[in-house]
């Protein structure tokens, strides 16, 4: 059980690209109790701030623009061994931000926030940080899915027809409609003759993506 007493003793910087999200998330954190010493927009400053202040946790928001979110936690993981490393995301496989989570180092937790409730979740990780390497994410349906499967349904997401998805992975148009049913299969998405399975499909990412799901 996570002693919330000893909450504020936690302090963290908030970095993201969006100035008007990290406030908010600043604000929301620090109604739960946590020190929030900073929020920044800008890797570089992010990174000024961090050497200077030594926060306990550095909390990097991927909402809006996962890269430098993503290579500012490699270079904070070598530069500060023993800090904690929060990545706040919509979906907490970065598989769908086109990331390769073995490529993190160790000690980088990575949690969902695609609703207000997760707040409570991603307290929970801030106060886990400095002293775990991993917390086991929520199991869903998504965690089953493949590297490909996981490409092949980005690409569909992103307008392509399955002829196009076939000649970008250099396989034929039937493995793509295989590999897409059996993805359906997968995430409980069930024939509709009333929708298209391609748009129910990519319904389904985005409603992960949003916290629907």
């Amino acid at each position: 059980m996570v002693p919330w007493g000893k909450l504020t003793l936690v302090r963290i910087l908030i970095f993201g690209e969006n100035g008007f999200t990290n406030l908010t998330l600043a604000s929301s954190l620090s109604m739960l109790g946590l020190d929030v010493i900073g929020e920044v927009d800008n890797d570089v400053v992010a990174l000024n701030q961090i050497t200077h202040h030594c926060p306990d946790v550095a909390v990097l928001n991927m909402e809006f623009g996962h890269v430098k979110a993503y290579e500012l936690a490699k270079t904070l993981r070598k530069r500060f061994p023993s800090m904690g490393i929060v990545i706040a995301a919509k979906s907490d496989d970065l598989r769908f931000y086109e990331i390769d989570p073995k490529s993190l180092p160790k000690g980088i937790l990575i949690v969902r926030i695609a609703k207000h409730s997760d707040l409570d979740h991603l307290r929970d990780a801030i106060f886990l940080a400095p002293h775990q390497t991993d917390i086991k994410s929520k199991d869903h349906p998504y965690t089953k899915l493949s590297d490909e499967q996981i490409r092949t349904l980005l690409l569909m997401c992103h307008g392509k027809a399955n002829s196009e998805i076939a000649r970008e992975r250099f396989v034929s148009e039937k493995s793509v409609e295989q590999m897409l049913a059996r993805t359906a299969i997968t995430l409980g998405v069930h024939y509709d003759r009333k929708q298209n399975q391609r748009v129910r499909l990519t319904n389904s990412v985005y409603e992960l993506i949003n916290g629907e799901k």
